[in-house]
């Protein structure tokens, strides 16, 4: 595929991306409830970025991005335009070109150049509306600078050449919305059943601008209009307050969806940006959009009140617009900008459509957003909504994840022998996890052991990094679906200190955290574990051992949600792996940490250990954008008692007080945050 073709099918991508804004607009608008009979405005923004993805597509398409514009009697004389910018000059549309300018003559095979000019060419412009919805723009005024943008003053025949041939190119620029319009209404009936898309084609017809087009800071604004027909009121609804549980299911799907979408839109730039900071920036959408998803899916909606999958949609699109613009700016998009810029401003349009007309009860379909993902990445394969649980690689490559968590050795593998100080314990079963638990042991597990902290230092948990591993496979054979009670609560408290001081050993050999942080680092992880979960992996129910899970999908010792963790572990590790468990809660609370240290108004320098222990486990509980949550005095009471309770146990923990799991277990579940 050539240069020209490529960009041809990348504009291709601007119309595919106004076909699904206003298609999608209809069919929120018409598919459901009530809406008035009425003139509905909508205002739409084209960012600079994408008119300047537009412009390169339709005039610099020559070898090398430039835009041929005058060519003399020999290769010694020509003028041409390279990397065009667009921005607002006031009430203006300013484009900046690169230009370069030869008068010369042929002689002996070499070019004489009586003038010869490179340099900037500043066109400033009235953008205007032309045709319906075509925006063009009508040159007013124009500078040249040179490559240090100081003005400068060439010939007069050198000036006026590029005054008669560039302004003309430039006005010949236009941006057309017109087909995406004309081909709205088989659209239309494509995605929606007869009713509804006879009203779209009424309202289709409607479709029109208001006479100008404003520069703003973002980009060129134009309002559309369209007439709304008036659609019957529903009559008193039957649902009752309560939703049913087929309703949660369809509503838990929504989200489903959602997520996935945005983990297909995530991975789609992950690839082609190697960014660190813009990877970054991902996760952290990515990670508060599921914290927000996991809280929603906790906590169905009622029948009346907002959607929550709208505001989730509309929130993180926003946090995701920003990002992908910035690596525009950047140059970081390559070849992908204009579909990721095109991706970004459909969505955008259903936001400013949902702003337009709130009461309209709009709704954001998986039609909708196939397509969003369709103008992303046109070649991709699959359904982009595909959701599971498996341990997605990619993702975690893409994100700077190390490789994974440590796991315990196979159920096959003898049991490590037990030390000098314990009891011979029984092995462990040997039959795999069913759905609703594991068969218990046939004994009672029984340890007696001084506490770690009387044996050695705390600070020195391993004397080489390579008995680390060994001895966090020891101890994780003799805790496989060990549940405490009376008779073992000793051994086990022993034990689960030990396999949290190494796996927070591992994890800082790993990392580059700043040594002053590495004391509070691993209280907060023993903290953690003990605010989640009282130090527990396993639990009882009944006759059988099973997991330990809260009601809003957090597994383990650590609480590892699945939901919010999705695709970045394993979850039948998670469940039956305290090994695991501990290792990915403790990568996690690394994480945090190192997106909390580099918060703009975080100054490390003045950030004592418990300040920053609170604030990474705000994080951990709540998502990266919670981690400030604590010094709020106006914090909702549920997260305000659990930053309490977390400090509580953080503050025992720094005086090497000893947790008591029992009592801690018969209060989980009914203290904060469980």
């Amino acid at each position: 595929m050539n240069v020209l073709d490529n960009r041809r099918q990348l504009f291709a991508g601007v119309r595919r991306a106004t076909i699904l804004l206003v298609a999608a607009f209809a069919l929120a608008v018409f598919g459901a409830g009530r809406a008035q009979a009425g003139e509905v405005r909508v205002p739409l923004t084209i960012d600079y970025l994408t008119l300047t993805e537009a412009i390169r597509s339709q005039l610099y398409t020559a070898p090398g991005g430039r835009a041929p514009l005058w060519n003399g009697s020999d290769d010694c004389q020509f003028l041409y335009a390279e990397n065009p910018s667009f921005s607002r000059s006031g009430a203006r549309v300013k484009l900046e070109t690169g230009a370069s300018l030869s008068l010369g003559v042929a002689l002996a095979g070499q070019c004489v150049s009586p003038l010869a000019w490179s340099g900037i060419v500043e066109a400033e412009s009235q953008p205007y509306l032309t045709g319906g919805v075509r925006l063009m723009l009508h040159i007013q005024d124009m500078n040249l600078y040179d490559i240090h943008h100081e003005k400068t003053l060439i010939a007069g025949k050198g000036f006026d050449l590029i005054k008669q041939y560039l302004i003309p190119r430039i006005e010949t620029f236009s941006y057309d919305l017109n087909p995406a319009i004309q081909q709205l209404a088989t659209l239309a009936e494509a995605a929606s059943t007869p009713t509804v898309a006879d009203r779209i084609r009424k309202a289709v017809a409607t479709l029109r601008t208001e006479p100008g087009a404003d520069a703003t800071d973002d980009g060129v604004r134009i309002t559309l209009l369209i007439t709304v027909p008036d659609v019957p009121e529903a009559g008193p609804s039957a649902t009752p307050a309560q939703p049913t549980p087929e309703e949660i299911q369809a509503f838990q799907r929504e989200l489903d969806k959602w997520d996935a979408f945005l983990v297909f839109a995530i991975k789609q730039l992950g690839t082609t940006v190697g960014d660190r900071q813009f990877r970054g920036e991902l996760l952290q959408i990515l990670l508060n959009s599921r914290y927000r998803l996991a809280d929603a899916l906790a906590k169905p909606p009622a029948e009346s009140g907002p959607d929550p999958v709208r505001i989730l949609f509309l929130d993180t699109w926003q946090k995701l617009g920003v990002a992908v613009r910035s690596a525009a700016r950047r140059g970081q998009l390559g070849a992908r900008s204009l579909e990721f810029l095109s991706f970004i401003s459909a969505g955008d349009a259903l936001f400013a459509l949902d702003q337009a007309a709130p009461a309209l009860g709009m709704r954001i379909s998986a039609d909708d957003l196939r397509r969003l993902a369709h103008i992303m990445a046109p070649s991709a394969t699959g359904d982009p909504l595909h959701f599971d649980f498996a341990e997605d690689p990619i993702l975690r490559g893409l994100l700077g994840l190390p490789a994974g968590p440590l796991s315990s050795p196979p159920e096959s593998e003898p049991a490590a022998a037990p030390s000098p100080t314990e009891s011979p314990s029984p092995a462990p079963p040997t039959a795999g996890p069913t759905p609703d638990g594991a068969p218990p042991s046939p004994q009672a597990w029984r340890w007696f052991r001084l506490p770690w902290s009387l044996i050695e230092p705390r600070e020195a948990c391993a004397s080489e990094v390579g008995e680390i591993v060994p001895q966090l496979k020891q101890i994780a054979t003799r805790l496989r679906r060990a549940v405490v009670d009376e008779s073992n609560a000793d051994g086990y408290r022993s034990d689960m200190a030990r396999l949290l001081e190494l796996s927070i050993e591992r994890q800082l050999r790993e990392s580059d955290l700043d040594p002053r942080f590495r004391g509070a680092f691993r209280d907060l992880v023993k903290s953690a574990a003990w605010q989640e979960s009282c130090w527990r992996q396993f639990v009882r129910r009944g006759d059988r051992v099973t997991w330990l899970e809260s009601s809003s999908g957090d597994i383990g010792l650590m609480q590892v949600n699945k939901y919010v963790w999705r695709g970045f572990y394993n979850l039948e590790k998670l469940k039956w792996d305290v090994l695991y468990n501990a290792g990915a809660g403790t990568e996690i609370l690394m994480e945090m940490t190192g997106q909390v240290l580099a918060r703009p108004k975080v100054d490390p320098g003045r950030l004592d250990s418990t300040a920053l222990a609170r604030s990474v486990y705000a994080a951990y509980n709540g998502g990266p954008d919670a981690y400030n949550r604590w010094r709020r005095a106006h914090e909702p009471s549920p997260a305000r008692e659990i930053d309490a309770a977390f400090l509580d146990k953080f503050r025992a923990v720094e005086r090497d007080q000893a947790i008591d799991i029992l009592s801690c277990a018969a209060q989980w579940g009914h203290a904060p945050g469980h």
